[in-house]
């Protein structure tokens, strides 16, 4: 079984108080790619704390994602990456600079990419159709 990671880009609003990643966002992109993962880890590419897994919980922060900030976070993108076969990214109508970087750290990193979605959720039904072929395990979304 081949070992994938979700990622999607972190969301500007935000709870005013320490929760885990995946719920200080309020983003429904955040949420609907987390209900979808199913066992896989999932990652959020913020601009404050690069790759952030989902369940690790932090402090409410206000950093956007720029030029400078993805030359500083992709080497550091790189060693947890490396620890996947496959890194799934959700677009979902994020800024072009996020997935810039995930490819830009995906190429360091020597790791296939596979990116989907538009803006308002469009294709997330598709996640697990997605996990699926690229893991070729059998999957049933929740």
């Amino acid at each position: 079984m081949k070992k994938i990671c979700i990622v999607t880009a972190c969301g500007n609003k935000k709870h005013d108080s320490p929760l885990p990643a995946y719920q200080i966002y309020k983003s429904p992109r955040i949420k609907a790619v987390y209900n979808k993962k199913g066992i896989h880890d999932m990652y959020i590419l913020s601009g404050e704390h690069g790759l952030l897994f989902s369940e690790r919980v932090i402090e409410p922060y206000n950093r956007i994602m720029d030029e400078d900030r993805m030359k500083q976070i992709v080497p550091e993108m790189v060693s947890t990456l490396q620890k996947y076969d496959v890194v799934i990214f959700f677009k979902g109508g994020s800024r072009k600079l996020y997935h810039k970087c995930i490819e830009s750290a995906c190429l360091q990193a020597g790791r296939p990419l596979t990116s989907f979605g538009y803006a308002f959720l469009g294709d997330i039904n598709r996640l697990p159709e997605i996990i699926q072929s690229e893991s070729g395990d059998m999957y049933d979304a929740p």
